[in-house]
């Protein structure tokens, strides 16, 4: 057994919250109170824990991460976060290239146009200046727009004439042949002519991902839209005993390009893995003006277009009787749902499918909305009357808060992704990050975010919407295990429940090293 003692201790409980003393025996909470209360737990060969002032916390639980994605970009893929030009673009992609012969694709991820000198996305013929022979696919920070070149725009087969899939945008250059800019779901008529990704190369990004989340004190994550092969790998090496930490996979049922669902996967769980909710993308991201608006974006996105384009008011990827159909069929068979909706088009569209769904059954799992971006004041009121969970990111208000504040009218802006008004309606709120659509995967810098509401200009962004250290705590640990379903096994520090615990150096807001216990 070990006792902790001596420290801050939290443990996200409604009861005893800030308890003197903490014991642990086989990997479980054992009990909490003071140390006069535990000592009796004691024996021989008990482990005395001196925090020494340190803070103890449940281990942070990412509710929306990529997981693979984030290892992608640390073994496979070239990372682009950071670049401030469309030259160092250039640069990096021919460095990557020749370092890289044997790659039949290159890819790379994470440019911002707003955050560019050029201020605008990058055309095929950006990329043909450095790469004509092998084709690229280079692909915005928010992983709903691409650019590739020529040559890949001639082995997809992608004319002015192809046909573009729903809730997609083939983006055409002014003379009326493709800028080589593929939106939303029209990336999948480049993705699917990608080399199979092998079993061993998942396991290797997955390996890399936990490895990096482990080390910020990041103990469970989700990693939402997997497609079937990785959930088989997941499987695989959930078996093997092979995972390292937590994971909550959630299936995509419409991949990118295509029209057809993919199969409903069967529920799993283990301690290690669960697989018990299902994905939809209803709009694109609000950073890159792709988020279903009910009005326009105050200015045209900053690429290539035939002259006059009417109003831009995003895209929205989904069908409302193939998404009712499908959502129904999932509920059905005991599956969350959680889907992506930023634009507050998208969110109202969602609602109105969720509320059908709880009228159909109303003893259901509780559902799930990503991001929520830009609710009005109805929609959290449906949100709240439906017990949705929202999974939101404070994280994007420092890494993209320039693109809101650049694209949004000031109405937008003061509603844009809120906290203190869903927790003062009682709404569950889990935190997470994107990654890698953000570059800081740092719990403590996503909590730093929710509490300031700054860019990274400084400027505040809906600053009434700011809430406190203790509120930000719950969110990203019992609020993203509610969320998840989990909250029986972790979220907080209660007897019966998994220990999976970090420690903090100091205080949150002032500390720097992270142990995980």
């Amino acid at each position: 057994m070990r006792l902790y003692y001596n420290g801050d201790i939290r443990t996200m409980a409604r009861t005893n919250p800030q308890p003197q003393a903490l014991a642990v025996r086989d990997g479980k909470i054992l009990a909490t109170g003071t140390l006069d209360e535990l000592r009796p737990l004691a024996g021989s060969h008990t482990e005395w824990v001196d925090l020494q002032g340190k803070t103890l916390l449940p281990g942070f639980f990412d509710a929306h991460m990529h997981l693979w994605k984030v290892g992608d970009l640390l073994t496979f893929n070239l990372d682009l976060r950071g670049v401030a030009s469309i030259a160092e673009i250039q640069d990096k992609l021919l460095d990557f290239c020749n370092k890289n012969n044997h790659l039949s694709w290159i890819r790379a991820r994470g440019f911002n146009e707003a955050s560019l000198k050029e201020g605008r996305l990058p055309t095929r013929q950006d990329i043909d200046k450095v790469i004509r022979d092998k084709p690229v696919f280079l692909q915005r920070t928010c992983a709903h727009i691409s650019c590739v070149n020529s040559k890949a725009l001639e082995i997809c087969g992608i004319t002015a004439a192809t046909p573009v899939p729903f809730g997609g945008e083939i983006r055409l250059a002014p003379d009326g042949e493709p800028s080589g800019i593929l939106c939303e779901t029209a990336q999948g008529l480049a993705m699917r002519h990608f080399p199979p990704i092998t079993e061993a190369d998942y396991e290797t990004m997955i390996l890399a991902g936990c490895r990096e989340l482990m080390r910020h004190g990041i103990t469970a994550v989700t990693d939402p839209a997997v497609m079937p092969d990785l959930l088989e790998v997941y499987k695989k090496m959930d078996r093997e005993g092979r995972l390292p930490m937590r994971i909550h996979a959630i299936p995509i049922m419409l991949p990118d390009g295509g029209d057809e669902p993919l199969p409903l996967p069967e529920l799993y769980a283990s301690d290690r893995l669960v697989i018990n909710t299902v994905k939809f993308f209803a709009d694109g991201g609000l950073s890159g003006q792709t988020a279903a608006l009910s009005r326009p974006y105050k200015i045209s996105p900053p690429l290539p277009l035939p002259p006059s384009p009417p109003p831009n008011k995003g895209i929205l990827r989904l069908q409302y009787a193939q998404y009712l159909q499908l959502a129904r069929e999932a509920q059905d068979r005991g599956f969350q749902v959680a889907t992506h909706a930023i634009g507050d088009e998208a969110i109202g569209f969602v609602l109105d499918v969720y509320e059908q769904l709880k009228r159909e059954n109303p003893g259901a799992p509780r559902h799930r909305i990503e991001h929520l971006g830009l609710p009005n004041e109805h929609h959290k009121n449906q949100i709240e009357d439906l017990g949705v969970h929202v999974v939101t990111q404070p994280i994007f208000l420092t890494e993209l808060g320039r693109n809101f504040r650049q694209y949004l009218d000031d109405e937008f802006l003061q509603q844009c992704y809120p906290v203190r008004s869903l927790l003062d309606r009682g709404i569950n709120v889990a935190f997470s990050t994107d990654a890698p659509v953000v570059r800081d995967l740092r719990p403590l810098a996503c909590i730093a975010a929710a509490i300031s509401r700054k860019d990274a200009d400084g400027i505040e962004i809906a600053p009434h919407e700011a809430v406190t250290m203790q509120e930000a705590l719950y969110c990203y640990t019992a609020g993203s295990a509610l969320a998840n379903r989990v909250f029986d096994k972790v979220g907080s520090l209660e007897p019966g429940k998994n220990a999976e615990m970090v420690m903090l150096s100091g205080a949150p807001w002032e500390c720097a090293d992270l142990l995980i216990c």
